[in-house]
């Protein structure tokens, strides 16, 4: 049977070409649905393109595929108008020549038997200021590449200029560096790690792994760096000594990549550095040893990434690390080994098609503002030494110029917590530092102000030196919009008073799309409140390794959010398509709007869950959450927070406290709830935790069995002592819609509806009609019309 073309078969825009034996089984494919750990097709349909040219990404057929891309401004793809690339290898592409602003057209196909059978058409626009983003030549970038060392964030003329610094500005920074590493000198070094253990032994077993061999590569580093900067030959001296030490490691033994990734990462990330920055100190023999060892490395995390292939599939939260670890190895021996030119293509290649997986154009980040902390240092690493050492900037790139925002509106630095994702419990400021880098490299002044709120430190490190700039004066973020969305992962965020701690009330909510799987957690539709620096409805529970029983039954489970449960069950956990939906965030003068879907995350227990937030300025928050089960069942209604929750008796009143922020929370509907609380985990964090802490949940639940409930609840956001003006809160129904009114003391008021019945023509509540879904209005004292708002989806 021939290897070649073994059938075809042309029905539509679906096209069949099998080329090979194990093809015919299941034969290549094109355009097919994407499915759920697969990169959607990009650009999208009548997409607006940030970048020209845009990335063009498509899903893979068989392996071994060659595909061809047309790129055209006429829909007919007639020669004259349209620019065709062959031979493509991999199912991304980016062309090294930007398109002009207009309407364009795109398909891609398979080149078989000498002719190419392309699939369908879509269309996107290149608008008016779009940023030119062409894809590297590589003959040219890598003639830019200097052969002297050090080549990693301080080739050439940079060296000289930082070590300037590190003697003047950053003196205090670099001493301070020295001398920490000056203590470590001749320690003794961590052995060689065995294999990992099977069962539950093995994350415990990780954890300690990882402490123990994570610090001594991060001294190595360290003392390098130090070398470098001012010469300190005891210093250099010690990073040799552990470089020596960490790459005698077996590179196919147990810190091979494929027996446990930790190990391996690690001590590529800091040993290529180091190496490059003490490279004079090492003998022939001793250079050939270790780069021998290196070589193995970085080749076994090409092996993983074309494995994925990540550029289709690149859902492995481990595996988006590699591209820039694989690209600074690259960076490091581009005149030295052969393969490292491949090497340095795909990498940059995966960071302008395909990287992140966990976010979007908008910058959002699906694993909470811990784990986009981490990735972020891993992937601007690559970003400022491919700057540095060869002119490309990445920094073109739609989300990275977005993504600091994601850290600013739901990482702000006076934050208590980083709810949404694992590591949850800790503070945002130790994001300081790396906006600082962010603000250099996108002169923006709102995130050099995040870095000196969180008071980063800078200077002693690579990243805040190769991105050192005195220049750059920080604004206030009072002057940006208070709200803003990230629908990549279903997130929205309001804030009264972004930047000023003592009067800022920050609301975030998340429904995201890709639901609880990696680091992210079942929290679909849930919450979190903070005012003045302090949390109020938290995200609760500790990470004391992944998938500890704590972690697993807790921290990442529906039960540790403000969010719903069915019958005492929560959202499903790290499962494709168990998610949730943002389905719109407006803002208008006066109000703020969110509204989440997420039934689908609860596995068929419910058939809807909406819930509609009015964020009625400055600090009050109007929820309605609709529940439609498909049979009769129970609901429970969460609310978490640092301190015991105040219950008044006999009315639905929750009193929230943390000094020298309080909330008063009425939960109105349904009129007859259980409420209960509890300060207990279940079951507690495991003691590598550390020293963790109880927090109190209160648990509001419906009396008995029925398919639908819906939950009204207002939340009245203070200062401690200043109860006394909080407006009066007054439920309200309607026809065909339930709200409430909310009645100043100067006799101002408010009015929040929701409509319930969706086939009624107008609905009305305390005097107002509206056809839409949600409306609200707000009066003063005289009575006038200050504020409005309507929504209908």
């Amino acid at each position: 049977m021939s290897a070649r073309v073994l059938a075809a078969v042309v029905l539509g825009f679906w096209i069949v070409v099998a080329t090979s034996p194990l093809a015919a089984e299941r034969p290549p494919v094109l355009d097919p649905a994407p499915g759920p750990t697969q990169k959607p097709y990009s650009p999208a349909d009548d997409q607006v393109v940030e970048v020209t040219p845009p990335p063009f990404i498509w899903v893979p057929a068989a392996k071994g595929t060659v595909y061809a891309l047309q790129v055209s401004s006429s829909s007919d793809f007639s020669a004259e108008k349209t620019r065709t690339f062959s031979q493509l290898r991999r199912s991304v592409f980016v062309p090294r020549e930007t398109l002009p602003p207009g309407r364009w057209f795109w398909r891609y196909g398979i080149e078989t038997s000498g002719k190419t059978v392309f699939g369908r058409t879509r269309s996107f626009v290149v608008p008016d200021g779009a940023r030119p983003f062409p894809f590297p030549d590589w003959d040219q970038v890598v003639s830019r590449i200097p052969r002297s060392r050090p080549r990693l964030f301080f080739p050439g003329q940079r060296l000289e200029q930082v070590r300037q610094w590190a003697r003047g500005a950053l003196k205090s920074a670099v001493d301070a560096m020295a001398a920490s590493c000056a203590r470590h000198v001749g320690e003794e070094l961590v052995a060689e790690p065995g294999y990992q253990p099977k069962g539950p032994e093995f994350g415990p077993w990780a954890v300690r792994v990882m402490r123990t061999t994570r610090p001594p590569m991060d001294i190595m580093e360290q003392c390098a760096l130090a070398y470098l900067l001012t010469g300190n030959a005891r210093l250099g001296q010690e990073a040799k000594r552990r470089l020596l030490h960490f790459f005698s490691w077996d590179p196919e033994g147990p810190t091979s990549f494929f027996a446990y990734d930790e190990p391996p990462m690690w001590m590529m990330m800091r040993g290529t550095r180091a190496y490059d920055w003490t490279f004079d100190l090492f003998t022939a023999n001793e250079r050939a040893k270790i780069e021998a060892n290196m070589r193995v490395r970085a080749a076994q995390f090409l092996k993983r990434l074309e494995q994925l292939p990540f550029e289709s599939s690149p859902y492995d939260s481990h595996a988006g690390r590699l591209p820039g670890f694989l690209g600074e190895s690259a960076l490091a021996f581009i005149h030295e080994w052969p393969e490292a030119r491949q090497w340095l293509d795909y990498a940059t290649l995966l960071y302008f098609t395909s990287y992140p997986a966990w976010g979007g154009d908008d910058g959002g980040w699906q694993e909470g503002p811990s784990y986009w902390g981490a990735y972020m240092q891993f992937a601007l690493h690559y970003v400022v030494a491919l700057r540095e050492a060869a002119g490309v900037d990445l920094m073109q790139k739609p989300f990275f110029r977005n993504t600091p925002y994601y850290g600013l509106y739901t990482a702000t630095p006076y934050h208590q917590h980083s709810p949404f994702g694992d590591n949850q419990a800790s503070e945002p400021r130790g994001l300081g530092r790396l906006m600082y880098v962010f603000s250099t490299l996108t002169q923006n002044p709102y995130f050099r102000w995040y870095a000196e709120e969180a008071k980063a430190t800078v200077g002693a490190d690579a990243l805040s030196l190769a991105t050192y700039d005195p220049k750059l004066k920080s604004r206030s973020p009072r002057e940006l919009p208070p709200a803003r969305a990230f629908p990549s992962v279903g997130l929205a965020s309001f804030h009264t008073a972004l930047g000023d701690r003592q009067k800022d009330v920050s609301f975030l909510f998340r429904s995201s799309p890709y639901g609880g799987v990696s680091h992210g957690h079942a929290d679909q539709n849930a919450y979190v409140i903070e005012a003045f620096g302090r949390g109020l409805a938290i995200a609760t529970g500790y990470y004391p390794w992944y998938g500890s029983p704590h972690h697993d039954q807790w921290t990442r489970a529906t039960k540790a959010v403000n969010s719903v449960l069915v019958d005492g069950q929560g959202q499903v956990q790290r499962r494709w398509g168990a998610g949730g939906r943002l389905v719109a965030m407006e803002s208008v003068d006066g109000y703020d709007y969110v509204e989440g879907e997420a039934a689908s995350a609860y596995a068929g227990r419910l058939d809807r869950f909406r819930r509609r937030v009015v964020h009625v300025r400055p600090g009050i928050f109007v929820m309605w959450d609709d529940l439609q089960a498909p049979r009769p069942a129970q609901f429970q209604w969460l609310l978490h927070a640092y301190h015991r929750v105040g219950i008044e008796e006999g009315k639905p009143i929750l009193r929230v406290r943390n000094s020298p922020a309080a909330m008063d929370v009425h939960v109105l509907l349904p009129e007859s709830l259980r409420i209960a609380q509890t300060d207990r985990y279940e079951p507690e964090p495991e003691a590598t935790a550390g020293n963790w802490t109880n927090t109190w949940h209160v648990t509001a639940s419906t009396a008995a069995p029925a398919s639908r409930a819906q939950f009204l609840s207002v939340f009245l956001v203070h200062r401690e002592g200043e109860d006394e003006r909080l407006p009066g809160v007054k439920l309200e129904r309607g026809t065909s819609a339930v709200g409430v009114k909310l009645v100043g003391r100067d006799g101002s008021w408010d009015v929040v509806a929701f409509r319930t019945d969706r086939d009624a023509a107008k609905a009305a509540c305390a005097g107002i009609q509206s056809d839409a879904e949600v409306f609200a209005e707000g009066k003063d004292h005289d009575g006038r019309t200050i504020r409005r708002f309507e929504f209908s989806p």
